[in-house]
């Protein structure tokens, strides 16, 4: 096994890792992202089970656990992607430091993450209801 001549760590922690705020969200915009994507060709998917089966409509499936389930993932994945996404573009056009040091603060985070739980409950509530 290959021993490295220094005290190099060979195996990488990520526990020992501590990111940003702006990286995290940054990595969780880009994970809602595909997300997103993958939910729109599941709604495909199910679009092109209506229309070769007969049998399946909209109607019939419309209650199903399944559905309200990418339904309920697809808005609030929707939700978190255009409100870190307006975080980011609102970061990049005030590149002064006075706002562009509000726009990173804990602050604007802090409530960042408290209205995307509020609309994700909101959205279950409409989804599941």
């Amino acid at each position: 096994m290959y021993s490295s001549p220094d005290n190099r760590p060979r195996f990488l922690r990520f526990s020992a890792l501590h990111f940003p705020v702006n990286a995290l969200l940054s990595g969780a915009h880009r994970l809602t992202g595909l997300a997103l994507v993958l939910s729109l060709v599941t709604y495909l998917v199910l679009a092109n089970l209506i229309i070769i089966h007969p049998s399946v409509s909209l109607i019939s499936i419309s209650g199903h656990w399944l559905l309200l389930s990418l339904h309920t993932a697809f808005w609030i994945a929707l939700s978190f992607h255009w409100l870190t996404g307006l975080r980011h573009l609102l970061a990049e056009h005030f590149v002064a430091p006075k706002p562009y040091q509000f726009i990173n603060s804990g602050y604007i985070t802090s409530l960042l993450f408290l209205l995307w739980v509020l609309i994700s409950i909101f959205i279950s509530y409409q989804a599941w209801s």
